[in-house]
């Protein structure tokens, strides 16, 4: 009796995990995370807030804030990207993913003062589970803030561990190029999906 319990209950349990799997990555999320970076051999860290909505079939509208800061060098840092997504589904489980994109630099150097730079900024990825709990992303883009404000390619890296489905715990890692100038960009923080 108990044998038959438990296989009933196995079998019902079958279903939902499939169906979390071919449901395939969520494109509507709101995110809290902690950011620590790497920019002219000084350390910051931060916070950065980011908001996703999944519209008609394939698209999607993005919105990421990033703000860290050195308290020694009296210095911070912070982006903003507001991006238009577009992706397909590979398989049930992955998408191949495309944004446009508009971006703003902002630096704040303290007594010195503020500047910031604006442009535009392109991305092409991938983001694919690979198990029901488990999702990967990876996206190479270019960035282009203008003739101040330079260009450059950058690559991002990122994982979510989905608790349940509304739940995650999330790690990126980013690096970005401005004409010879690089920055590392590690995160930590949690997702709600909807």
């Amino acid at each position: 009796m108990k044998r038959a319990l438990i296989a009933l209950a196995l079998a019902a349990a079958l279903p939902l995990s499939a169906q979390a799997a071919a449901s395939g990555p969520s494109y509507s999320y709101v995110e809290g995370s902690y950011q620590s970076a790497d920019f002219l051999d000084e350390t910051f860290d931060g916070f950065a807030l980011a908001g996703s909505y999944g519209f008609n079939e394939h698209w999607y509208g993005s919105v990421t804030y990033k703000n860290v800061d050195n308290n020694d060098l009296d210095v911070g840092l912070d982006e903003t990207t507001v991006n238009l997504g577009w992706h397909t589904a590979l398989s049930d489980r992955a998408d191949f993913l495309a944004e446009l994109g508009y971006v703003d630099l902002g630096v704040d150097a303290g007594d010195f003062g503020n500047e910031s730079e604006n442009g535009y900024r392109v991305a092409a990825g991938f983001r694919g589970l690979f198990t029901p709990q488990f999702e990967g992303s990876i996206k190479a883009r270019y960035t282009d803030l203008g003739s101040d404000g330079g260009d450059g390619f950058g690559v991002g890296v990122g994982a979510i561990y989905h608790i349940n489905p509304t739940w995650g715990i999330t790690a990126n890692y980013d690096h970005d190029d401005f004409d010879g100038d690089g920055m590392d960009t590690w995160g930590l923080g949690v997702r709600a999906s909807f």
